[in-house]
């Protein structure tokens, strides 16, 4: 019989003998899910809001297995929800007709059924989840970045920003693929919720909120370029984003920098640095709110949690290119994604990559900006 534990919200099954490495296992579960139609809690981020159907993180996930045994937790409110492994995924999703549907993966066959429904069938590549989120509503707008179609789905009131939002993606996807590696997959869906985070990140898939669409540029700009930047640190590089929230955050925040300044310019980059990373660095010194960055998202209080992970550890990352020079900097960047792409990595095998391609010990340096705190 199951064990249910987490208050209910995970399931552990007995064996009636171990699997031994290599071997296969088939586990098939029935469920129900109950979607909030309110944006109250998690962002928003699983809801059925004004039209729009957003699913993220709806199904059964099996944990990571690792130096903790099976790693599953309840995480806070606030932060990333999930810490997951790679899967391969085949999904079947049958809605009505006029929906226009969203997708992790990419889409593989479709059939019209009698009653007015359609079953589309999904595959993807290796993936930390799978999101899916519709609306009767959507339009969408597309284009190529090598091998990648980039669509932007966008509610018809916001048609200059669904394209606006599509170029800032490609623009991102282009510099993010020439510094750190190629983009995997065949297409990176940039989508309009009601989320009340800037945006978030799924694997193939990234939501940007819909109050930043009638603005041109600013920080509707910047979250498409971070959520883009994701698809690096999180979608290839996984990391505990739960216990360990930094390790993606902070180098995605600092990767949408990286965006300014090759888009933009470097005076553009520098204004980025200053507004996004110093400035509410050096509030939460004045305010004596300066904390450890390598902390648990649940060790900081949400306001915290924005300025110690999102802007203290970035300039980690600034300090470390100034440190090396930006040819060393995206060399560790390069070969940070090669060794633990579709794996999980740690801030110990990070900083281990980062002395390897430097040839000299980064310690002196990542403890002052992760391991301390000004008081």
């Amino acid at each position: 019989e199951p064990v249910y534990e987490l208050s209910g919200s995970a399931m552990r099954i007995p064996l009636a003998e171990p699997l031994p490495p290599g071997g296969r296992l088939e586990i098939a579960l029935d469920f129900r899910v109950s979607v909030p139609r309110t944006i109250e809690h998690g962002y928003g981020q699983f809801c059925y809001v004004d039209g729009v159907l957003a699913l993220p993180n709806f199904y059964p996930l099996v944990p990571v297995y690792d130096d903790e045994g099976w790693n599953a937790e309840l995480a806070p409110d606030y932060g990333d929800a999930v810490y997951s492994d790679v899967s391969l995924y085949l999904v079947r999703l049958t809605a009505p007709k006029g929906m226009v549907v969203a997708t992790s993966g990419s889409l593989v066959s479709e059939v019209e059924n009698a009653d007015g429904t359609v079953t589309r069938t999904y595959a993807s590549g290796p993936m930390r989840d799978f999101c899916m989120v519709m609306s009767e509503k959507y339009e969408v707008a597309s284009a190529a970045v090598g091998q990648t179609t980039v669509n932007s789905y966008y509610l018809p009131s916001d048609w200059e920003g669904g394209q606006r939002v599509l170029r800032y993606a490609c623009d991102a996807l282009r510099v993010y693929s020439r510094r750190f590696g190629l983009y995997p997959y065949a297409e990176l869906d940039v989508v309009e919720t009601p989320t009340t985070a800037g945006g978030i990140e799924y694997p193939g898939l990234i939501v940007v909120a819909q109050r930043y669409y009638g603005r041109k540029g600013g920080f509707f700009e910047f979250a498409t370029a971070h959520e883009t930047a994701h698809q690096w640190w999180y979608g290839m590089v996984g990391s505990d984003q739960v216990d360990e929230p930094w390790l993606d955050e902070a180098l995605t925040n600092y990767s949408a920098l990286i965006y300014f300044e090759d888009v933009h310019g470097k005076e553009t980059a520098e204004t980025i640095l200053e507004r996004y990373f110093e400035e509410p660095y050096r509030r939460a010194i004045e305010e004596k709110r300066d904390a450890v960055v390598a902390q648990p998202v649940a060790a900081f209080s949400p306001e915290d949690y924005g300025l110690i992970v999102y802007a203290k550890g970035a300039l980690f990352f600034h300090a470390l290119r100034q440190e090396v020079g930006d040819e060393v900097y995206f060399e560790i960047m390069r070969r940070y994604l090669e060794e633990h792409k579709y794996r999980i990595a740690t801030p110990e095998s990070f900083l281990a990559v980062a002395e390897e391609v430097a040839g000299r010990s980064l310690k002196g340096i990542y403890r002052r900006w992760i391991l301390s705190a000004k008081r």
